[in-house]
């Protein structure tokens, strides 16, 4: 992560906007930007986390059977 930090604009749903500030209000985040930051922060460590099990997933599949799976697949694609 990056020292500086950059500014942006968002638009979000107004029911967001309550939570948010009901977060900051009740001390569990120290600002909006910061509670917004760590949501995005977790999300990425979610997709991580899901994108590191598919791989492993894979590392562990059998290739013939995938090879007819795409096989199936492509044989119901258009064209």
């Amino acid at each position: 992560m990056s020292a500086k930090k950059s500014r942006i604009t968002i638009t979000i749903d107004p029911h967001l906007e309550a939570y948010v500030n009901d977060l900051v209000d009740a001390g569990k985040a120290t600002s909006v930007s910061a509670a917004i930051a760590d949501a995005l922060a977790e999300k990425a460590r979610r997709d991580r986390r899901a994108r590191a099990a598919l791989k492993a997933r894979a590392a562990h599949a059998d290739p013939d059977r995938v090879a007819r799976m795409m096989a199936h697949i492509e044989s119901q694609m258009p064209g």
